[in-house]
């Protein structure tokens, strides 16, 4: 069974990642360490230059430019893998279509990868009631932003290695859901008998390239598989952070305050995958004085 710290050199060939956020630069520095080629899209300069500087080849501009991208992915050592790790609102236009996600599907379709990833989320899946969901549940979108997940999702699709990884809450350093609103005393939204799924950042990114390498099915599920009820997911926050006990307005959660649970046990067993951090309590254990109240 593969663990989250593991490192396996990677597959020749190369890595087209699309999108350096929060878990793509994870994903990079992971692809780093198994001494893969790496290539980069993304429109942020600044981030551009320091991906640059260690040794990625860098498109600097809008993925959803077919001549560009296409000449750039041709370019590319085969075989070529890729990881779309843009948010929802990076999919569409301003008048919110997904022509913009639609040329990059076709792009990606002419340069023909081995595979290809998204990064999606669980709220895919909707509330669901009480159930437990895994990567092979049906999805029953209520809002929205749920609808508009799937509507992503199939885009995606479209292509015939297309694979979709679903995400819970993710955290890690400089992100731990509640922080600021528990050290600031501020009233926590949602049932605190409802539950949050979670998956550390750095876990994401493993799973992301071990499914870009692996035998992955259309869709995968990447969480923790600690679920926690958001009651004694706060009351340890803030004991760590030095905080008073949370309070709970009862006002509804604009996220993540359902009572559905994902359990990724398939996923693990297909993929031969375990997260590094089994449980939130162990993830915040190792941000350290991160949680520190200033």
């Amino acid at each position: 069974m593969r663990h989250g710290r593991v490192v396996v050199k990677a597959a020749a060939g190369s890595w087209l990642v699309i999108g350096c956020g929060y878990v793509g630069a994870r994903v990079v520095a992971q692809l780093r360490a198994r001494e893969a080629r790496i290539a980069i899209v993304t429109r942020d300069a600044a981030r551009a230059a320091a991906f640059a500087a260690q040794g990625a080849q860098m498109l600097v501009g809008d993925y959803a430019d077919a001549a560009r991208l296409l000449a750039f992915g041709a370019a590319l050592p085969s075989p070529l893998r890729v990881l779309c790790l843009l948010p929802p609102s990076g999919c569409q236009d301003d008048a919110g279509t997904l022509a913009p996600l639609e040329r990059l599907v076709g792009t990606l379709r002419q340069l023909a990868p081995a595979s290809a990833l998204l990064s999606s989320s669980t709220g895919v899946y909707g509330e669901q009631g009480s159930r437990v969901v895994t990567a092979e549940s049906a999805c029953l979108p209520a809002s929205p932003r749920e609808r508009r997940l799937g509507e992503i999702e199939r885009c995606w699709r479209e292509m015939p290695v297309a694979r979709v990884v679903r995400f819970a809450g993710l955290y890690g350093p400089g992100r731990v859901v509640g922080l600021q609103g528990v050290r600031a005393g501020h009233p926590v939204p949602g049932d605190p008998d409802g539950y949050l799924n979670l998956i550390h950042a750095a876990d994401a990114a493993a799973l992301l390239v071990q499914a870009a390498l692996g035998a992955a099915a259309a869709i995968e599920l990447g969480a923790d598989g600690s679920p926690v009820t958001r009651r004694v997911y706060y009351r340890t926050l803030a004991g760590l952070c030095g905080a008073p006990p949370p309070r709970f307005s009862g006002e509804p959660a604009t996220r993540g305050g359902g009572y559905r649970r994902c359990d990724p046990s398939t996923t693990c067993e297909r993929l031969q995958w375990r997260p590094m951090f089994r449980d939130f309590r162990a993830g915040l254990a190792a941000l350290g004085d991160e949680l520190i109240r200033e």
